[in-house]
């Protein structure tokens, strides 16, 4: 799928969703956007602005942002987005050349319809001055939403700590979860790095490409909305830890108190074995099969032996009630 937007020189913006897109004129510049391009897309593109397309055909694959030695200057950075409230991610290829600004996504989103959307009504209020101002608002406007996706796992993360909190009552915490969220923090934090080093080069004119002033100072802001990202990704890092460390507690503090309540069972049952102990020795001894048996031959001699076994249990009783046995 592709959609382009021209930015001619008198202010005006035209869009276009086919391959008949413009070439741009000398006062011109072109915003080419790819979803998932196919083969055609990318032969007729790579033909008509003279790019090697080894990158553009592969790089769905790559695992983090980096640049190719290319010229015109290319680089695939990995974005993030929101979309259905779930975070979502995607490789996008970037192909700069002084009058066309090429963008490849390799998964078709409703978000970058809609950032491209955007970028054309912001482009209404104001005249696009180089390739770069058009590259710097595009990025910024993704930058932009890497803060929803932090925001989104920031409150993934306080439900974990409230239910960490909360271990006492009742445990639904699962360590993968905590695990999961810390891989994709450390996984954000590595792209947000990889794409300033990229964005530094562009700053540094190894794109080749002219760009203006206020678009280097643009780049510059840009640059530093990824370096306190990457902070708000180590923050958030941290409050990972400091859950799974108050998970940790409450595991210990339950695995005590299940001992301790095992034990006071335990002391319980030693406390009416005593007890049980007594009669059950008397009435062995008393059963034992000999011709002469004390006190057999008294009629008050079953009833003096039962009193006796009663109220010896009953002080046993009482000593373990006062020492809290039972």
């Amino acid at each position: 799928m592709i959609s382009y937007v021209l930015f001619d020189g008198k202010g005006s913006v035209k869009k276009g969703s086919r391959l008949d897109y413009p070439k741009p004129g000398k006062k011109d510049y072109l915003l080419i956007f790819l979803s998932r391009p196919n083969r055609e897309e990318i032969d007729r593109i790579a033909s008509d602005f003279k790019f090697d397309k080894r990158p553009i055909a592969n790089f769905a694959k790559e695992f983090h942002s980096r640049r190719f030695i290319t010229v015109p200057f290319q680089f695939v950075m990995r974005s993030v987005y929101i979309e259905d409230g779930k975070v979502d991610s995607t490789n996008l290829l970037f192909v700069l050349t002084n009058k066309c600004l090429i963008v490849a996504s390799a998964k078709e989103s409703r978000y970058y319809d809609e950032l491209v959307t955007n970028l054309l009504e912001g482009f209404r209020k104001t005249k696009v001055r180089s390739i770069g101002h058009i590259l710097c608002n595009f990025l910024q406007e993704d930058v932009d939403e890497n803060y929803e996706v932090l925001g989104k796992i920031e409150e993934q993360i306080k439900s974990i700590e409230f239910k960490a909190a909360m271990f006492e009552k009742e445990s639904r915490i699962k360590v993968d979860d905590i695990m999961y969220l810390k891989s994709q923090l450390y996984k954000l934090s590595r792209q947000f790095w990889a794409t300033t080093r990229v964005i530094s080069l562009i700053r540094m004119g190894v794109a080749q490409v002219g760009i203006d002033t206020e678009s280097i100072r643009l780049l510059g802001d840009v640059h530093e909305t990824f370096l306190h990202q990457i902070d708000v990704a180590a923050a958030q890092k941290e409050m990972l830890s400091d859950a799974l460390t108050v998970y940790a507690t409450g595991v210990n503090n339950r695995l005590a108190i299940i001992s301790n309540n095992l034990n006071l069972i335990m002391k319980r049952l030693a406390a009416y074995g005593l007890i049980l102990l007594i009669p059950t020795l008397i009435s062995g001894i008393f059963g034992m099969n000999f011709s002469v048996i004390p006190f057999a031959q008294y009629e008050w001699g079953f009833f003096a032996v039962t009193g006796s076994t009663l109220a010896l249990m009953a002080s046993i009783f009482f000593y373990a009630k006062k020492n809290d046995w039972l």
